[in-house]
């Protein structure tokens, strides 16, 4: 079964969002680029409140992680018990320092999840090269948010491909970026992992506030399809 990923921003959506039945609930300042940290105190403050799901924090919007203020950062994650934290790959030409980075933190706890970019003139090539460093996961996402997503950006060859390099690198692997009610069997067809979601879960003309009916249409319509998939495997 490919699981759900929610995105939210602050204490409130996170309480909104543990009643329902996410599976990773995946906290970022959406007000702040691709990957914006919404601050020490507010991840907090969530990771107490949410107990039953698994949990991502976005690191910030860096040229690379190769920086105290990322290792700080995922100390404090680490220690706090967050399970994942997702990383920019935003320049291809910084890979030795995403390498010096995982090396530096490879005893710590938490899971390291490399974030691509599909509209970031992302190459085949590139895929080869990010999947040799030692992240645990890997996704795609959009660094901009706009109509376009990743589906509308990379064909269906290109995805089947990230996702089988992953497999072979042993890596779990997701895919985000603007996926809707429109696009989401066409994504779900390419069996990542997961499907991330943020606008999707949104009011239509503001991507600042969650829609818990939104939020639960796109819940039971991956449920459906999930079923439809494994009805259709056996």
């Amino acid at each position: 079964m490919i699981k759900t990923l929610g995105s939210i921003k602050n204490i409130d959506e996170a309480r909104a969002l543990s009643k329902l039945d996410f599976d990773i609930v995946d906290i970022k300042d959406v007000n702040d680029g691709a990957l914006g940290y919404v601050g020490n105190n507010q991840i907090e403050l969530i990771a107490k409140a949410i107990t039953n799901k698994d949990l991502s924090v976005t690191a910030g919007n860096y040229s690379h992680p190769n920086n105290i203020e990322v290792e700080k950062k995922l100390k404090f994650l680490c220690s706090i018990g967050i399970k994942y934290m997702k990383i920019g790959i935003f320049n291809m030409n910084f890979l030795d320092q995403h390498a010096i980075f995982l090396e530096k933190v490879s005893s710590y706890n938490i899971q390291t999840v490399g974030v691509i970019f599909a509209n970031k003139d992302l190459q085949l090539n590139d895929i080869l090269e990010v999947c040799k460093l030692d992240y645990n996961g890997l996704m795609i996402d959009t660094v901009t948010k706009s109509k376009m997503s990743t589906l509308d950006i990379l064909d269906r060859d290109f995805l089947m491909h990230f996702i089988q390099e992953c497999r072979k690198k042993n890596k779990f692997c997701g895919i985000s970026g603007s996926i809707n009610q429109d696009n989401i069997e066409n994504a779900m067809q390419c069996k990542s992992d997961f499907i991330g979601f943020r606008g999707a879960l949104c009011l239509p003309t503001q991507r600042k506030y969650l829609d818990i009916k939104k939020c639960t249409d796109i819940l039971n319509k991956v449920r459906d399809i999930n079923l439809k998939m494994y009805q259709e495997a056996v």
